[in-house]
């Protein structure tokens, strides 16, 4: 099964590689592609992999249908790394709220 998704791997400064897929809503009745895109938050991410092979296993969903890869770190991918860090604390402050 796939369902397309936008989303990038990229190569962290510290040689670590991530992976982020970005925040959506739907805008029609084809839950696939009638979508818009928020390129400023993940929806998603892993970070931490040794590989770019490792962070894009790390997502158990369904094929996204290709990625756009980063194989050197720039200011793009600093912005990946900022978002990311967001991500993970809103995931932290979730878990708290739930008593996990």
């Amino acid at each position: 099964m796939s369902v397309n998704r936008e989303n990038v791997v990229w190569k962290t400064r510290d040689g670590t590689w991530s992976i982020g897929f970005f925040d959506f809503w739907q805008t029609g009745d084809d839950y696939e592609w009638d979508v818009e895109y928020d390129h400023s938050t993940f929806n998603w991410c892993s970070t931490g992999h040794a590989t770019k092979d490792e962070a894009e296993a790390s997502w158990r969903g369904a094929n996204p249908g290709g990625h756009t890869v980063y194989l050197e770190p720039n200011s793009e991918t600093e912005k990946y790394d900022q978002m990311a860090a967001a991500w993970k604390a809103e995931q932290s402050t979730r878990r708290s709220a739930f008593g996990r």
